[in-house]
């Protein structure tokens, strides 16, 4: 699974669009969570977490992080701006904070992340990667979340889709290099009528071809699909989550000095109480990787 929020309608859908190149850790007090959809940021405190920062990331001043910002609530951008916002970006920030270096989350297509965290263009992925056996082949994870796959169709579900196994002979919108591609292609093999699936570089389009009608369906993590129907008119969850696996930071194999101190300051995340926080902010408490 790839991963996740919501604005408002089609301003919505344009500001997550856009590109968003870099943002620092910790934003101004502005940034607090005010009301309804305007969701920024926790703001939690992690200066105090007792972890250590790894030397090459303390020498850099940095933490530089992958993340497919398209991808709301997880992974998307505050409205009006190219600010990385989201689950992801939180924790991100929690973690550069608590090693006392800034995090400089980069816009990164989701297809191509993999690639430029192997060849070392960033330090780290966070973008709702689901650490799967096939992935585990390239690179390392650092779990921390939960989340299955669901069902976005346009509001009413007109063609009485209630699983994925509905969608066979119909139109599928769904985002390169996602675990639902794989998904797709399973069904499509118990499939008579063969599954016409349409590729989308963004989530956001796969949300509009629903919207539009031009898709009978969207295949999305089932958290961001349950957040974009809340959000965007003209469209619905059906059935529940398939494929529950859990989201992983995504790290190179050799840079395991770097995967220790994340695992560290992930469970002092966890112990001290931010974790929790972050995800009641963003209403994400069930994926709470246990």
């Amino acid at each position: 699974m790839h991963a996740r929020h919501w604005l408002a309608a089609s301003a919505t859908i344009a500001a997550i669009a856009g590109l968003a190149l870099a943002a620092t850790a910790c934003g101004d007090d502005d940034d607090a969570k005010s009301s309804g959809s305007d969701l920024v940021s926790a703001k939690v405190d992690c200066k105090d977490l007792g972890v250590t920062a790894p030397k090459r990331i303390k020498d850099a001043g940095k933490l530089v992080v992958g993340s497919d910002l398209s991808y709301a609530p997880i992974d998307f951008t505050k409205e009006g701006s190219n600010t990385p916002i989201g689950l992801d970006a939180d924790i991100a920030n929690c973690i550069a904070q608590a090693w006392g270096v800034k995090a400089d989350i980069q816009n990164t297509s989701f297809d191509a992340i993999i690639p430029s965290l192997t060849g070392k263009k960033i330090d780290l992925i966070m973008s709702a990667m689901s650490d799967t056996a096939e992935r585990q082949k390239q690179i390392d994870f650092v779990d921390y979340f939960n989340a299955g796959s669901g069902v976005m169709v346009k509001k009413g579900n007109p063609e009485k889709i209630k699983s994925i196994a509905d969608l066979c002979g119909k139109t599928v919108a769904i985002q390169v290099g996602t675990v639902q591609i794989d998904e797709a292609a399973e069904q499509d093999g118990k499939c008579k009528d063969k599954l016409k699936v349409s590729k989308f570089e963004q989530n956001t389009d796969t949300i509009q071809e629903v919207a539009s009608g031009r898709a009978v369906a969207a295949l999305m993590d089932y958290p961001v699909a349950a957040y974009n129907a809340k959000k965007v008119p003209g469209t619905e969850v059906v059935g529940e989550q398939y494929n529950t696996g859990p989201y992983g930071i995504g790290v190179r194999k050799d840079d395991t000095e770097v995967k220790d101190a994340l695992q560290k300051a992930f469970k002092a995340m966890n112990d001290k109480g931010q974790y929790d926080k972050i995800l009641k902010y963003w209403d994400l408490e069930a994926g709470k990787l246990k």
